[in-house]
């Protein structure tokens, strides 16, 4: 007897349509990661500049945001997980190069485990290429095990560490 397969994740490109989902899961990303992180505490105006920050973003064609839903063929369904990349280039000044980022990977608590951001990242990784991508990066929290192991098992390595020293209170 065959054993039935586990539905493959559904990932599209998100649309203007999809505004208010993009802002929700959004707001939940930013949530999770001020718990994690207090220093990157919500401003109280987040919600009203994220609705405002995604339609000029959707208009950028070095922009790639992308939404999940759990099952294929699903293209309608509520989507449950968002990514979003950047090709810039870098250095400005040295010998540069076009530079693909991860910027966020979120998935809803719920729907964590079933392939939703393992599926993002490589679908956002392969528009960041198709858009002219040498080289890939993602910026990671030191604490975030999750995101560092999905990324390294696609192939990213750590370049660098970023360190910092606060200089405020709080």
């Amino acid at each position: 007897m065959v054993e039935p397969q586990p539905p493959r994740p559904s990932v599209r490109a998100a649309r203007r349509s999809d505004l208010q989902v993009l802002t929700d899961l959004r707001m939940r990303f930013l949530g999770e990661a001020a718990h994690d992180e207090p220093r990157l505490r919500l401003m109280p105006d987040a919600r009203v500049r994220t609705e405002q920050a995604f339609p000029v973003w959707m208009g950028h064609d070095d922009r790639v945001i992308l939404l999940a839903a759990p099952s294929e063929g699903e293209d309608e369904a509520t989507p449950v997980a968002y990514a979003m990349g950047l090709l810039r280039r870098a250095p400005p000044i040295l010998a540069s190069q076009n530079v693909g980022e991860i910027l966020e990977v979120y998935v809803t608590p719920e729907h964590r485990g079933e392939g939703l951001a393992a599926k993002l990242v490589a679908v956002l990784t392969d528009a960041l290429v198709g858009r002219g991508a040498e080289v890939l990066r993602s910026a990671v929290p030191v604490g975030h095990v999750a995101a560092t192991a999905r990324l390294e098992r696609a192939g990213y390595r750590p370049l660098q560490i970023e360190l910092e020293r606060s200089l405020g209170a709080g």
